[in-house]
């Protein structure tokens, strides 16, 4: 793995999992706790996203493979998934995969929810864990694997970050500056989308690449 395929994948996790389109979702749910309740509430948060990238850098592909799920399928199905995704980052709403209406409705009316829904499926949801496994299908190797595990551990203190000064961040950057991340976010997270599918599709019908 090169140092822009480090990097790019670094950026393309942290644009799937979008911390600031969570902002909104972090505030509401902590919204009567104290001071210590939130910080508590960004670590267990934050080790969950944790665990939850690196279970799928690990365990993904041979998940898939006991499944008997080919690559280049997931590839086309997680690229559908990016690709919705990034069409609700660009109309800056939330998308219906990262939570439900009732998810929704849930949250609101809980003061916990660190694990479900704010880490899993708000943040580290279908998207990241579809991303995850394919650069790990696409970089095999012990090596590599470790390397995804970094980009992992670094997305995550990122996000832990944002978490951990959520309400702040919110009042610095405002609800229209949060828009306009998340559209930026979206339109990179589409053409990542649309490299997914080509490559899956690709993988399942070669004679489409091949010259006519």
């Amino acid at each position: 793995m090169t140092l822009s395929e480090f990097a790019n994948y670094f950026v393309s996790l942290l644009v799937i999992t979008n911390p600031l389109s969570a902002l909104p979702a972090i505030l509401r749910i902590t919204r009567n706790q104290t001071t210590a309740q939130k910080e508590h509430t960004a670590l267990i948060t934050t080790l969950s996203i944790g665990i939850i990238l690196l279970l799928s850098t690990w365990i993904g592909t041979p998940l898939l493979a006991i499944l008997g799920i080919s690559i280049p399928s997931f590839q086309v199905a997680g690229g559908f998934v990016l690709l919705t995704i990034a069409f609700s980052m660009l109309q800056a709403t939330e998308s219906s995969i990262k939570q439900t209406p009732e998810e929704q409705k849930e949250k609101i009316a809980k003061d916990s929810g660190a694990i479900v829904p704010l880490a899993i499926p708000i943040i580290a949801g279908p998207g990241a864990i579809s991303s995850i496994i394919v650069n790990v299908s696409h970089n095999p190797g012990l090596v590599e694997q470790l390397l995804l595990s970094l980009v992992a551990i670094l997305v995550t203190l990122t996000l832990g970050l944002v978490l951990y000064f959520s309400a702040n961040l919110e009042k610095m950057i405002g609800q229209s500056g949060i828009n306009i991340f998340n559209r930026i976010g979206g339109l990179i997270l589409a053409a990542i989308a649309i490299q997914t599918l080509a490559n899956g599709a690709l993988g399942l019908f070669p004679g489409w690449g091949a010259p006519s």
